[in-house]
């Protein structure tokens, strides 16, 4: 027999999903986080880093303006530079993620600086992000905190 209720329900569902894809745009869907941690808050340090590889697998490159987190007051985005043999960072606007390409985020390089934390991050937590676009798409992500003695 037949569950109407059934069929009705999964094709409500899926109507829903195509409405929800073409009005949220395409930014979500085409935006992987592979590899991503936040390292362990050092007892006494008021920021810690973030890193992942983030890859656009879409034909459209993507602009990412903003970072927020509940778990830290501000988020912003750095290079590390050499400039004549010395490193510092250099903060940054806003990065681009190539259509068809990665970007990626780690130590000595860029990385997004999770600044005044409202807890000690500690290794085995985890940390929400939202990735905040210029065209109005936001993406969470959550990342592992690890310990600053792993790799």
């Amino acid at each position: 027999m037949i569950n109407v209720k059934f069929i009705m329900k999964a094709s409500m569902e899926i109507m829903i999903a195509v409405l929800l894809m073409a009005t949220t745009g395409h930014a979500i869907a085409e935006l992987y986080i592979e590899d991503g941690h936040v390292r362990e808050l050092i007892p006494g340090a008021t920021s810690t880093a973030a890193y992942m590889t983030m890859r656009n697998t879409g034909s459209e490159p993507l602009l990412l303006k903003t970072v927020t987190s509940p778990a830290a007051n501000r988020i912003t985005l750095h290079n590390t530079m050499n400039h004549n043999g010395l490193l510092h960072m250099m903060g940054m606007d806003t990065l681009i993620i190539p259509a068809a390409g990665a970007v990626i985020l780690q130590e000595g390089a860029i990385h997004m600086m999770l600044e005044a934390p409202v807890q000690a991050l500690r290794a085995g937590d985890a940390v929400e992000l939202m990735l905040h676009f210029d065209n109005g798409t936001t993406q969470t992500v959550s990342l592992p905190v690890r310990s600053v003695l792993e790799p």
